[in-house]
């Protein structure tokens, strides 16, 4: 038998859209862009850009692939739950407070430790799930 060591784009898209339906999210467009960043969800335009780095993966990749998915739908979650023009103004707002405060503006910032606890949280299931549909 052989080992795909590679995940298809089209698994790859089924898996997206499987997860922005769940998570009701399902409007939010997708792109992949060159970036440096993994993924990046764009609260203004409502698109999860994701970088060329995932155009293929890896097995190897999958959880880090499916964490960093999750984080930015979470992102798309929030923008939803309070409205996109509104979110934005609280995550800037949470920004510059922990700028004010010495901290980091991203790695302490409350929206971004919620996002990452919610990707660390689900991304076996899904894995567990996916793997089950053979996406993976």
């Amino acid at each position: 038998m052989l080992i795909r060591e590679f995940i298809s784009q089209t698994n790859r898209n089924k898996m997206i859209s499987d997860l922005l339906k769940h998570y009701k999210v399902g409007s939010v467009k997708v792109k992949t862009k060159s970036m440096k960043n993994h993924a990046h969800y764009n609260v203004d335009t409502g698109t999860l850009e994701l970088s060329t780095r995932y155009k293929t993966i890896k097995n190897s990749q999958v959880k880090e692939f499916l964490i960093t998915i999750l984080h930015e739908i979470y992102h798309a979650m929030d923008a939803k739950r309070y409205g996109w023009k509104k979110f934005k103004d609280m995550y800037e707002m949470e920004m510059n407070y922990r700028i004010a405060n010495d901290q980091d503006e991203y790695d302490d910032n409350k929206y971004e430790i919620k996002a990452e606890k919610f990707g660390q949280k689900n991304w076996s299931k899904w894995k567990t799930r996916f793997k089950k549909e053979g996406l993976i």
